[in-house]
């Protein structure tokens, strides 16, 4: 055994010496040139040899790694250890797997030459029947496929039973194609199955791309960046002097202030093990996977986060500055409106952001802070299959036991992109978030910014920085709940109410909340113009606009729906469509 040991302990002193190395080779190459400018990590097979191998560079790494000075410093020799990786594992460069073709399932292959020689053999058949004088060519060809069905040119019969088999053909050629029409599709079916369960937004975005089938060419940079500056860059203020701001502060007045946050390596852990592996990287090009599979990295980024909360100041100025991939949307796509925005932020952003967010939740959970109607972003839970049980629920009592009931369903016009900065800052004051952390985050919040990229056909071009001083940075852990923590108090304001649809004699429901998705619910339509004069006054306060034009009511009396006038808004003159028919959550 001692001897096993002492001749294993070489061997890896050796291969710690060939990984430090090329890696010393790597770090005097790509120091000193910002992360940005760096070019982007390649993907990586996961097997098991190439799992081993970074181990080792992890391994023999580590006290580097751990010594990191900053931010900076620590995602510089991540991605020096990433690239020391792609070449011992010798990973093949991207742009040459893009060049080759695919190729084609072996079944598709033997399908289609089959196909082939069929219908050549009908051509033959079909120019020997039609044409008096036919070539020595076809027929030879014509003899070698009459010998091989047993036909005799002699036989007294023989054009007749050479259009029957001409037929037969013609039926083979149409059973093969249907064969070949139903593997593409049952292979179609699997992808996309494969796709749903590991990549739903691709998936989607797919049956979009399909769904939409234009080819409108993308309005022209300008055009774009005014677009989305109007909603980013135009800074707005909550109204601070909301008489149910003060409400709120005093029913939370006995609530436990938030602890003091301190950050293990367990913590940075933890956070990048729920983080996707391969997700598109920011403007650093290091995928999250990296942070995960370097161990080292993780008692580093738990120190320099400590030390950011003490001082905001050191985090690099590149860490706030996003990559926005424009995906076409439904409509016309030479309108800005018509592409869904996606940010693509650095790893050791979202690691930040994502570990103060668990902090931040735990501190709610504790103290009961987030409304049980309010699904969004709630852990274990099943999100909008679990109020559209409620909802159907409910509709179905009311209709078995002929009581009355008033609905409303309520959409925000840019949802993410309206709730005001002050506000989401207000918020946390509230709900007595730990100070460090507020000023950590306002002070991110001061440099966010983002590019816009689009690409449609031949059509790539990216925009200038636009400043993000509006509305959520989307492309973090901390942006869904801290949207959800912006509307919550909307929730309180409804429950505290005289309002509600009544379960049984104890139990009444207001609303069901599905991040920004709302539904309200009333005892008849009295009640169901007060809490929509509640919804609207809290939106108005917190600067966010209603879409009118996707909100809409539906009254029951008796269990039966009835019609009657639209609904209008106090102090709009707009009124809320009365519809026999809506989807709350695509339900």
């Amino acid at each position: 055994m001692e001897e096993q040991e002492t001749q294993t302990e070489p061997q890896q002193n050796e291969s710690s010496l060939q990984i430090l190395e090329v890696y010393e080779e790597i770090n005097i190459k790509w120091r000193g040139l910002p992360l940005e400018k760096r070019p982007k990590i390649q993907k990586i097979q996961l097997n098991t040899a190439a799992k081993n191998s970074i181990r080792a560079i992890d391994s023999a790494l580590r006290e580097i790694i751990q010594n990191a000075m900053d931010f900076e410093d620590l995602c510089h020799k991540v991605y020096c250890a990433a690239i020391t990786a792609n070449l011992i594992v010798q990973t093949e460069k991207k742009g040459g797997e893009q060049n080759q073709q695919p190729r084609k399932p072996p079944w598709e292959e033997r399908l289609e030459k089959r196909i082939a020689s069929l219908r050549k053999e009908i051509s033959i058949i079909h120019l020997y029947m039609n044409n008096e004088k036919v070539s020595n060519r076809v027929h030879r060809k014509l003899r070698e496929y009459i010998r091989k069905i047993k036909l005799k040119e002699r036989d007294a019969h023989y054009k007749t039973k050479l259009r029957t088999h001409l037929e037969k053909l013609k039926q083979k050629i149409a059973a093969l194609g249907n064969r070949l029409r139903r593997y593409h599709k049952r292979t179609q079916r699997y992808q996309q199955n494969n796709q749903f369960t590991n990549n739903q937004k691709m998936f989607f975005r797919k049956i979009d791309q399909k769904n939409n089938g234009k080819n409108e060419k993308p309005p022209n940079p300008k055009k774009m960046k005014e677009h989305w500056s109007s909603l980013w860059s135009a800074e707005k203020e909550h109204n601070r002097t909301a008489p149910w701001i003060e409400i709120e502060r005093k029913a939370q007045q006995h609530l436990q202030e938030m602890p003091k946050v301190t950050v293990s390596e367990n913590d940075v852990k933890e956070t990048t093990r729920r983080m996707k592996n391969w997700v598109s990287p920011g403007i650093d090009g290091i995928h999250n996977y990296w942070f995960k599979a370097l161990t080292s990295a993780h008692k580093a980024m738990a120190r320099l986060i400590e030390e950011a909360l003490e001082n905001p100041e050191i985090i690099p100025s590149y860490f706030t500055k996003g990559k926005t991939f424009m995906v076409p949307k439904k409509g016309d796509l030479a309108q800005p409106e018509n592409y869904r925005p996606i940010t693509c932020l650095p790893s050791a952003y979202k690691i930040l952001t994502s570990t103060l967010a668990h902090k931040i939740s735990t501190h709610l959970k504790s103290n009961n802070i987030m409304a049980w109607e309010q699904n969004g972003c709630k852990s274990k839970s099943r999100g909008s299959k679990e109020l559209l049980v409620i909802d159907r629920a409910i509709t179905k009592q009311a209709k078995k036991k002929n009581k009355n009931i008033a609905v409303a369903w309520i959409d925000y016009q840019k949802a993410y992109d309206s709730v005001p900065h002050s506000w989401l800052i207000e918020i946390l004051e509230i709900y007595k978030i730990e100070r460090r952390v507020i000023n950590t985050l306002k002070f991110l919040m001061n440099t966010w910014r983002t590019t816009l990229s689009v690409s449609e056909g031949k059509e790539t071009y990216e925009t200038s920085e636009i400043l993000i001083r509006r509305g959520i940075f989307q492309g973090d852990g901390l942006s869904p709940p801290w949207f959800c923590l912006a509307l919550n108090i909307l929730s309180s304001m409804l429950n505290r109410s005289a309002y509600g649809y009544a379960i049984d004699a104890r139990t009444k429901l207001t609303h069901l909340f599905y991040m920004d998705d709302l539904k309200l619910y009333a005892r008849g339509r009295t009640q169901l113009e007060g809490e929509l004069e509640l919804v609207r006054s809290f939106s108005e306060d917190i600067g966010m606009t209603l879409g009118l034009e996707k909100c809409a009511t539906i009254t029951v009396k008796r269990g039966k729906m009835v019609e009657e006038e639209n609904m209008r808004l106090r102090d709009d003159k707009q009124r809320i469509k009365n519809k026999q028919k809506q989807n709350y959550l695509g339900g």
